[in-house]
């Protein structure tokens, strides 16, 4: 790397336009032409990093994983080394065989770092998901290259964005004139209230490990709120170095195992935490009461081994709050449970909590599943919820619903068979009322039901058909129906990490003896959406909840564009705040109603994800409203 900031002085933006642009397509080319994949592959690795805590107030607290460090000590130092096994270049698991760290209780602070101490140079995004790479073809209507020669070997290809977006960067990269193999690359850029500067000193070809660094340092300055942290990671892969099989000291078993040498400021953090030894004391310092509090307020957490992992989310985290002029304020939390027994069986247990301020109720979803089968999708799953409240037009109240479900799931070829029984319980809301009218206070219903999905291919939708009969006299109930409800969906993944989401569906009730409740699977109302990656693409906004339970039938057909660079990109000061952008258009067909359409727009940014809505029945304007949903940290 110092080899390319010594030549950045020179660099002019002229040179031979034809032989430029060869450079640039065989670095484009290179991975498919040269490299080698890494797909299941171990190596050693070995981590350092120092933070420093730059300013900080009381609102640092509220970041996940930065609670232990929002008082106290500013300046921590850490080790870890282990191994790095990748399935591919963006998909790998890290097991910490090592580690030493300053930082109290040895947490885990500022996670989403180590990812950007191993980004897919070559790939559409650098980051799973996240940040166009200036080193692929895919993504070059995005950025200005120029190339300026340093020798007969290597040229350094310099790239600026052509748009100030979060999604894009700049830096330069030394490469190999013959061969178009990135040697050294830094990447400059903003990310999730992250600036970071990556320096890169990739691997050999000859070794079959050039789309991966043999050395990458991350430096990064977080911002929140008033709050500033730096840090530095320096990365050190196809370590040499093996664990004792017997340790006994872990600071004497680090200084034989580093790459790296410690700096006269990191020794002395290690003495400060230590106590000026080699060796790291046996007596470890208790947390307070409040420390404990706290942290399992303000932290999410997870542990586990191969065997068994628990992830419960903080309990006070803004990023579980949501809004909709239709649906209110909410917000929730999950948690998390896996038991492996073996590569293909497992159980898993996710329960969901929420409450709804606006109609003052509390949700929950408690789905335990059982996994018989990876290759066939086989898994046996029960879940005990409280559905949304329902109403008809036909009875003067709300009504509650507790729900029950057994679902068995298997895949033959191409097919999905997911046979269910379903319990329901409806109690009124305010049963005086119902009463008066003469109506019933409870009802009950027992249903088997089959869904049927077929997806001839990635290429094409997954269509699927779901047919489920209500019977009376079963476990008390009293409702008896007969609905039917077919639907196809498709996702089209395009250049870019641009996407196209199209979904259309029908259904209908063909036998309804009781003619009170109508309550469909794939058209109902969402009290507790899960941001972004929700059902902003599929779902209506503005759509009054009476309208999910009134029709015999529905039609709907729904549409969503989303890509990290659109409308609002391109204005100066706004764009680099944005992470994506998408378009919304829904359609609605119901019986003794006008044909109802919505458009709209959103984009997420790094603090929210923001949709703007107008519907209109027939071609007569209705109504324009918005939703949100707060975004902060949700990959951290």
């Amino acid at each position: 790397m110092l080899g390319i900031l010594s030549c950045m002085s020179s660099i002019s933006f002229g040179g031979n336009k034809t032989s430029d642009s060869l450079l640039i397509q065989r670095m484009y080319d290179y991975r498919r032409n040269f490299a080698a994949e890494v797909c299941d592959s171990t190596r050693n690795i070995y981590v350092k990093y120092d933070v420093d805590v730059q300013k900080r107030n009381a609102s640092l607290a509220l970041v996940p994983s930065l609670y232990n460090i929002s008082r106290g000590m500013r300046m921590f130092v850490g080790e870890m080394y282990g191994a790095i096994r990748f399935k591919d270049v963006k998909h790998y698991d890290i097991q910490k065989e090592l580690q030493l760290t300053t930082v109290p209780h040895s947490s885990n602070i500022l996670p989403t770092i180590t990812q950007y101490l191993v980004p897919d140079i070559y790939g559409i995004d650098l980051l799973e998901g996240i940040l166009l790479s200036p080193f692929n073809r895919q993504n070059k209507l995005y950025y200005f290259l120029r190339v300026t020669p340093v020798s007969n070997k290597y040229s350094i290809v310099t790239y600026i964005p052509r748009a100030r977006s979060t999604q894009l960067v700049k830096g330069f990269a030394l490469v190999d004139n013959m061969t178009g193999r990135i040697v050294n690359a830094k990447i400059i850029g903003e990310y999730d209230m992250t600036e970071f500067s990556i320096d890169l000193e990739m691997g050999d070809i000859t070794k079959n490990n050039s789309i991966i660094p043999l050395r990458s340092t991350a430096r990064t300055l977080f911002k929140f709120t008033g709050n500033r942290i730096s840090t530095t990671h320096i990365a050190v892969f196809n370590c040499s170095g093996t664990i004792p099989d017997s340790i006994t000291d872990k600071r004497k078993a680090m200084n034989y195992l580093r790459p790296v040498e410690l700096t006269a400021k990191q020794r002395g953090l290690y003495d400060h935490f230590y106590g000026n030894t080699d060796s790291i004391p046996t007596t470890k310092r208790k947390a307070s009461t409040w420390d404990m509090i706290g942290n399992h307020m303000f932290n999410s957490h997870s542990t586990g081994s191969a065997k068994a992992s628990v992830r419960l989310s903080p309990l006070i985290n803004p990023l579980y709050l949501s809004y909709s002029g239709r649906r209110g304020l909410s917000y929730h939390l999950r948690m998390g449970s896996t038991l492996n027994i073996s590569e293909s069986k497992r159980i898993s247990f996710s329960p969901q909590f929420g409450y709804n301020f606006k109609i003052k109720q509390f949700f929950f979803r408690t789905p335990l599943r059982y996994t018989f089968s990876n290759k066939h999708k086989g898994w046996i799953e029960s879940d005990v919820a409280n559905g949304n409240r329902i109403s008809n037009f036909q009875l003067p109240d709300y009504f509650n619903d507790f729900n029950t479900r057994l679902s068995l799931n298997y895949q033959i070829g191409k097919v999905e068979l997911t046979p269910s029984l379903r319990y329901h319980s409806r109690t009124a809301v305010s049963p005086e009322a119902v009463r008066a009218d003469g109506k019933e206070t409870k009802y009950n219903s027992f249903a088997p039901s089959l869904k049927l999905s077929y997806t001839p291919s990635p290429k094409w939708p997954t269509l699927s058909a779901n047919y489920e009969r209500g019977i009376k006299n079963v476990m008390k109930s009293n409702m008896d129906y007969e609905k039917w409800e077919f639907d196809a969906s498709y996702t089209k993944r395009l250049q870019s990490l641009r996407t196209l989401s199209l979904r259309t569906g029908y259904g209908f009730y063909s036998n309804r003896r009781v003619n009170y409740f109508i309550d469909y699977a794939n058209f109902h109302e969402n009290y507790l959406p899960d941001g972004w990656e929700d059902d902003w693409s599929g779902e209506f906004q503005l759509l009054s909840s009476n309208w999910y339970n009134t029709s015999q039938f529905y039609y709907r057909a729904n549409a969503s564009f989303e890509s990290p660079l659109m409308l609002l990109t391109f204005i100066p000061k706004v764009g680099k705040y944005l992470e994506s952008e998408r378009a919304y258009a829904g359609f609605l067909l119901l019986d003794n109603t006008r044909p109802y359409t919505e458009l709209g727009y959103g984009f997420k940014s790094r603090y929210l994800s923001l949709g703007v809505f107008v519907s209109f029945l027939s071609m007569s304007f209705q109504e324009i409203g918005c939703k949100f949903t707060l975004e902060l940290f949700r990959k951290w």
